[in-house]
This record gives C-alpha cells, structure tokens and sequence, in this order.
C-alpha cells in the first residue's frame, strides 16, 4: 500500500499534492495523512473500548481509556495548527466524530441513569399528570413505574427540568419508550450540532477544522453518547441560536434561544448579547413562545421552578463559589450573584465583542455554571460549542480538568460521601486559573481584534 503521506504529481499540472496513489490507473487516493488517520482510529477505538467494556464512571478501566480520547484531540488538533486545513480532512474528522458516538449511543442504560428519570417524567405527562407537582416515590403513584424508574436515585425528589425539556420526554415517550432510545436521539442532536458548529465556522470566516473543539471534545463524548444528558439538547438549540444569528435570521435565533433556556436555564444570562441585534418582533416572538412552552405547567398562574429551589437551598457539589458564598449571604443571595455575574459578563461581551465571538457565548455561561451551587461535568455542555478560540481555551482545559471529579461516582460505590474532596476541587479549578492567567494578556487583543473586524464588515456592507 502506498504511503498515505507521499507526494504524488497531479496528471497534467505539473504539480505534487501530498495522497498516496491507486495502483491501478494513478489517481490520488483520498486517504488522510497518517498523523490524522492515527488519531481519527484512535478515537474510534476508543469509544469500542469504552462500549465494550462499559467500564462505570470512574474507575480504573475507565481512567485508562478516557484520556485516548483527548490524547487523540490534542494530536488532530496539533496536526491542524500546522496548516493542514483541507477541507478533505475536516471532512474525515467530522465523520470519525460521528463513527466514535455510534457504538456509545447503542449502549445499555443503567436504572441509575438520568435518562430514566426522563422517562419517567415523560410517562407521568402521559398519565396526565403535571411532573412539577408530583414526587416519583408517592405510593399513589405506583401505575407510573417500570422495573428501572421505581428504583431511580430522584425518586424522592420533584423534576428540576423546564418545560422545553419535559415536553422533549414526553414525545419521546410517546414514539417509543426507551432510555436507550432516547440516548440514541440526543447523540443524533449532538452530530447535528457538530454540522451547526461547522456551518458556523463557514459563516463567520474561521478556519473549519476548529470544529474538532467540539466535535472531538471527550467531555462532549462521554456525556451525549455515552451517559445521554440531556444538556446535549440545550447545547443544540443554542449552537443553532449561534449560527442562525449569524445568518441574520434573528426570528429563529430568538427562537431557538427561548428552547435553550426552557432547556436548562443555565442560558438566560445571554439575555444581554441580542440587545438592540434583535428587532422588537423577535423579542415579542421568543417571549411568545416562552409563554406557550409554560403555559401547559403553571398552575394558578406560578411559573414552575420543580425541584431548581431546593438544589439552591440544600445541594451542593464541586461548587467552591457558591458554598462559601452562601454561607456569607445565604443560598438566595449566592444564587442571584451567580445569575448577575453572567448576566454582566453577557454585558461587557455585548459592549466589547461582536455577535460572531465564540467567547462572547462560552464566558457568561461558563461564569453562570462556575457560580452554581452544583456544578456536575455534563453542566459545561451547554459553552462548548463555542470552544473554538484562543479566548476561551481555558474553558476547554475546565473540560478536561473536571473528568477527574467522575472518581466521586467510584468512591460512592464504596460507600463514601458524594462531595468532591477540596484536594480535587484545587486540581481541578488550579489548572484553569492557571491557564486563565498564561492566555490573559491575549484576551484583551482577541477582542480588539474582533471588534476592528466586525466594524470592517459593517463598513463593507453599507
């Protein structure tokens, strides 16, 4: 077999382009060079590894092949870094992207899964009931259950999901009802975001092959195809928001943004990035739409929090922000500064980054999720689509430094608390503080940059 590397003449042209040639007429061979084609196998791998196996969230098996998958992102995106941006190779490393998901949506879903409390929220909408207004282990309730959802840990606890989601379960119920299933569509929604990341790209004037940020990102991997979170649905919605406002289609942008909140309400603190970008109609048209998506769960005209008052009163996790916040201020106090906080970073984004800056989405998000009382791994799904710039590389470190934490789901197993040792947090929180001190000297001329940039399109296009 020829070398996948070798140059080869163009018939005619004079020229060499770098493929291996076929053996029977010499026509290139559209094989991707080796360095991309190794990390591309060794993705895939192990992803059949990880399904294989099915080793449990963190341990030991499971730390021993977690880290290919970052070991191969950091080896495709080195390659990348150092020209090789043809459009064939993003090609193939967007379809490896999709290869590694496959043999981890098709996976068997423990009773133990937040996806099973999906399903349940999903067949008690079914039943007629409202699921912000019921309690899983209520013995009246004893009908709803299967086999999986009697046992589920929440059964103790009301729904923290918004409608957009609730309404999200209960037609997925309704088609078939299978966790499994289930995980198999939000794996599907996540490949789809991948397209939206790369059409994004192309519409902004980026380089492509930055869409392995997200597409090849081992947090977005291990938490859509193999765990099935259904963050993975508010991450579609708002890489859609993305792309279609940068397509200047802001009715569906606001649109697709009010799905995203009503998701998981984490984005409501980008409520200040489409200030005086939307028109009074698309505002009208996305507060339209939260009415309707709410309408069918408020009772006595009370918008329906579920169980979202009482993780900010009693539940904390890996949150070294609000923990000793809420000690100083209280839990309510905690939670409306972490609502303000990315509700100002939104605002200096507003002020000081166009519209295309995938910092001006990551930050105020990733400041909201850093302010949470309960900051679990699949709560950062929602910033990284936008893990595609200088900018925000330390929050692409925070996607790898928090994998560490899953070991708190061994420790259980063995019957210790579920809290994150303060040695772990350090870890954890250290490296980004660190790689947010190495890159903040470059935020300040990124953003520069990109707002001479957006003022020089905005001149081109009167």
């Amino acid at each position: 077999m020829a070398d996948p590397g070798a140059r080869v003449e163009e018939p005619g042209t004079g020229r060499f382009r770098r493929g291996a040639a076929c053996a029977h007429n010499g026509c290139p061979l559209l094989l991707p060079p080796r360095p991309l084609l190794l990390s591309g196998l060794g993705l895939i791998g192990a992803a059949l590894a990880l399904a294989l196996t099915q080793a449990r969230l963190g341990s030991p098996l499971f730390f021993s092949i977690a880290p290919l998958f970052g070991m191969c992102q950091l080896a495709a995106a080195v390659w990348f870094m150092r020209g090789h941006a043809d459009r064939r190779w993003v090609t193939f490393a967007v379809a490896c992207a999709i290869a590694c998901r496959v043999p981890l949506m098709v996976g068997p879903v423990n009773y133990d899964s937040d996806m099973v409390r999906y399903i349940w929220d999903g067949r008690a909408q079914r039943f007629g009931y409202n699921p912000y207004e019921v309690v899983p282990s209520d013995p009246s309730l004893a009908h709803t259950h299967t086999a999986d959802t009697v046992r589920m840990p929440s059964r103790h606890d009301r729904t923290p999901y918004p409608p957009a989601a609730q309404l999200f379960f209960r037609l997925m119920v309704t088609v078939w009802e299978s966790a499994r299933v289930m995980k198999a569509v939000l794996t599907i929604l996540d490949m789809v975001t991948i397209f939206f990341v790369w059409r994004w790209l192309r519409a902004t004037g980026r380089p492509e092959w930055l869409v392995i940020g997200y597409a090849w990102n081992p947090l977005v991997i291990l938490e859509v195809a193999h765990s099935g979170h259904i963050d993975a649905l508010g991450a579609f919605w708002i890489a859609g928001c993305a792309y279609a406002m940068a397509r200047q289609r802001r009715g569906l942008a606001v649109v697709a943004y009010t799905l995203a909140v009503t998701t998981k309400l984490l984005p409501l603190v980008l409520a200040p990035l489409f200030i005086g970008r939307v028109k009074l109609r698309d505002a009208a048209l996305g507060l339209a739409a939260l009415a309707l998506l709410y309408l069918p769960f408020m009772t006595e005209w009370t918008i329906p929090l579920g169980a979202v008052t009482n993780v900010v009163a009693h539940i904390r996790f890996n949150s070294p922000i609000f923990r000793p916040l809420a000690w100083i201020i209280t839990p309510s106090g905690a939670a409306a500064f972490a609502l303000f906080a990315g509700l100002a970073t939104a605002a200096w984004a507003r002020w000081k980054l166009p519209m295309d800056s995938p910092a001006a989405w990551a930050w105020p998000m990733a400041v909201g999720v850093a302010c949470a009382p309960v900051i679990y791994p699949w709560y950062l799904l929602y910033f990284t689509p936008f893990l595609l710039s200088a900018a925000t590389l330390p929050l692409t470190v925070w996607t790898y430094s928090i994998v560490p934490v899953y070991l708190v789901w061994e420790w259980a197993q063995q019957g210790a608390r579920w809290r994150v040792p303060d040695w772990l947090m350090l870890v954890e929180y250290g490296v980004v503080v660190a790689a947010l001190a190495m890159s903040f000297g470059g935020l300040l001329p990124v953003s520069r940059r990109g707002e001479k940039e957006r003022r020089g399109e905005e001149i081109v296009s009167r």
